[in-house]
């Protein structure tokens, strides 16, 4: 199953929008097939980086952390990546991506239902192991 169907996606923006969007010919009409492509190529792109720390396949439903950054790359596919950067679908996808990045390096935790986490953030809450500098472990060690 998809992280995020064209339903849901139309949900996360207008269909009215999608579909002016996906009129790559220009023609008025939706062309064939290019919701699904941007679709595909920005799941692909948000598994890249989360394979490395997810294993697949992920939960149905998908986390809506998922979804949100499908939806954000996939627009700006849509777009084709023609936009200057400062365009509000390109500082989206540039956050997107670094979203992305903080899932893959650990820094951000992946919520995949049923209280598994992937990833880390970090520090350990709660739990820490026994300090190994203590005053009598640093005896003689000064001058």
């Amino acid at each position: 199953m998809p992280i995020l169907g064209r339903d849901q996606f139309e949900m996360r923006l207008s269909a009215q929008d999608i579909a002016q969007l996906a009129d790559l010919d220009g023609n008025g009409a939706e062309t064939a097939g290019a919701v699904s492509a941007a679709l595909a190529d920005a799941e692909a792109e948000v598994l890249g980086y989360v394979m490395s720390v997810a294993a697949l396949p992920l939960p149905d439903p998908a986390p809506e952390l998922l979804k949100r950054l499908v939806c954000d790359v996939a627009r700006y596919n849509l777009y084709q990546r023609h936009l200057p950067e400062e365009h509000p679908v390109t500082v989206a996808y540039l956050r997107a991506v670094a979203t992305l990045r903080d899932i893959a390096s650990g820094r951000l935790r992946l919520a995949l239902g049923g209280g598994d986490q992937v990833g880390s953030v970090g520090v350990a809450a709660g739990w820490a192991p026994a300090r190994v500098m203590t005053d009598a472990a640093l005896q003689g060690m000064g001058p």
